[in-house]
């Protein structure tokens, strides 16, 4: 049994994960017949596992996801406009270090969201930077940094995350101004980093609700120039998708 002196400078080295199997190797014992290499192996593969959920928590809690939900749980069907293959891709993530984006499209309550989301999770266990963003407020923040001087700052930021998710995009009219910093963004990640577009409104209506032709232009060249495309079809999953949802809350309770 070791003293409370080892356990407070475990403690002070931040090794939690360490700690709490050594304490389960105490409390059940059974371990005598195993070799000290061994033992310490346990502990450090728990501290290991330790750090790894707890960086995997800090992603998922900074990505600000609309829904939590993983990719196992996206339902496949050609029909609904989702094949294996493509659930495949995303799932590998090849496309992340291929520096693609992904258009998802299709009506309202097709599941576009929850798929983005869940592409979303299993880029954070991939051990990569993610960051979900509604299109309006993205928007909202891009202006604010031009207007306070921050923009750039604000462009660096973003560039350390991996992916993109703009959901809600092209919903409706943009005004100039924010056009013209939209496609600062949309330059800066081009062919470095990936972005998910997700929107109800098809492709080839997007340029027309963007009021300069030019850079309309140019934005719809780095966005689908290098973009893997998948539309979702068919009739409102909304009931369906909030069951599944009630019912992971329910079992994380």
């Amino acid at each position: 049994m070791l003293d409370i002196g080892t356990y407070e400078a475990l403690s002070k080295l931040k090794l939690h994960g360490f700690i709490s199997e050594l304490q389960e190797q105490e409390k059940l014992g059974g371990y005598s017949d195993m070799s000290f290499r061994d033992r310490l192996d346990l502990l450090i593969q728990k501290e290991s596992l330790d750090r790894e959920n707890k960086s995997l928590s800090k992603r998922i809690m900074s990505a600000k996801f609309k829904h939590r939900v993983s990719l196992e749980k996206i339902k496949v069907s050609a029909s609904r406009g989702l094949d294996k293959s493509q659930l495949q891709t995303l799932i590998s993530c090849d496309w992340i270090k291929k520096k693609l984006n992904i258009i998802v499209t299709g009506p309202s309550g097709s599941g576009k969201s929850f798929l983005a989301c869940a592409v979303g999770e299993k880029i954070c266990r991939a051990e990569l930077n993610v960051r979900y963003y509604r299109c309006q407020s993205l928007l909202s923040e891009l202006c604010c940094s031009a207007a306070d001087g921050t923009l750039r700052n604000y462009l660096n930021q973003t560039s350390k995350f991996h992916v993109l998710i703009i959901d809600d995009w092209a919903l409706s009219k943009i005004t100039e101004t924010e056009q013209k910093y939209l496609f600062e963004l949309v330059e800066e990640r081009s062919e470095k980093l990936s972005t998910v577009f997700v929107s109800q409104t098809p492709v080839n209506i997007w340029h027309s609700l963007m009021p300069n032709g030019a850079i309309a232009d140019a934005i719809m060249d780095r966005v689908v120039h290098t973009a893997l495309r998948i539309e979702l079809k068919g009739e409102s999953l909304r009931k369906e998708i909030d069951a599944k949802l009630d019912a992971d809350r329910t079992e994380g309770t």
